[in-house]
């Protein structure tokens, strides 16, 4: 067992594609009027499109509001759906579960990142390849399953509860390294404060997928794709302590 831990985040990380977020908005639409659903839809699409630059142009509202802060397409779709158009909870849970099983059809479509895996395989001897998620169990290891990741990692968390989860877990995981050696993780992910802010805070190095560059924090590296990232990972897992923080 080695002492390095390499986390990595799914949704928005391990695979692309916008499929999912249109399909979750749509079944939220479902619930809605056809004077709401309309706009609401659109909304989704122009985030998915320009991500918070959509709103540059927008006047002064919640909507704006929104798509200036979403991080990503899930966000979007839900924060919309709840701050604009005062969908239920349940409306908002329903549609995320049925659309974490469509994920797993091929009707869905989405691409792994390839390169990824690739680079998690090579460096398994040296790290323990974590995949470590906010999404529930459900339909999650039939997804990776199609995707062809089933194998790809020596541990899965699910409902971690990020940030705070991914706090608590890496305070466990490094013990008494967590001030003197926390260059024994590496935190890989798309969502700056769920993802990369709790390893950047304990100074350890984390790579940022910032597909719409909204730079919302330091990290050690930080690209709009994730094969772009994958070199700095791969010197970490070679050398650790030679990645800055």
């Amino acid at each position: 067992m080695t002492g390095l831990i390499a986390l990595i985040d799914f949704d928005g990380t391990l695979y692309r594609g916008d499929a999912p977020y249109r399909y979750y908005a749509g079944l939220i639409a479902d619930a809605m009027s056809p004077a709401d659903a309309a706009p609401y839809l659109d909304a989704v699409d122009r985030y998915l499109k320009d991500g918070p630059r959509s709103a540059a142009d927008s006047q002064d509202t919640v909507e704006a509001a929104v798509l200036r802060e979403s991080v990503d397409g899930w966000g979007a779709a839900f924060q919309l759906a709840t701050r604009c158009y005062a969908v239920p909870g349940e409306v908002t849970e329903s549609a995320f579960a049925r659309c974490r099983l469509w994920m797993t059809e091929p009707e869905c479509e989405i691409e792994a990142v390839e390169p990824l895996l690739d680079t998690l395989a090579s460096i398994r001897d040296l790290a323990t390849i974590m995949l470590v998620t906010n999404s529930p169990e459900l339909g999650l290891r039939p997804l990776l399953g199609r995707l062809g990741m089933a194998s790809a990692f020596d541990e899965i968390v699910t409902s971690t509860g990020k940030p705070d989860g991914l706090r608590r877990l890496i305070a466990r995981r490094l013990g008494s390294d967590l001030r003197i050696r926390p260059w024994r993780v590496f935190s890989l992910g798309d969502h700056y404060r769920n993802d990369i802010a709790p390893a950047a805070e304990i100074g350890a190095p984390a790579g940022y997928v910032d597909r719409y560059g909204r730079c919302d924090g330091p990290a050690t590296a930080r690209a709009s794709r994730v094969e772009d990232l994958l070199p700095i990972l791969r010197g970490w897992a070679a050398d650790p302590a030679s990645v800055p923080a």
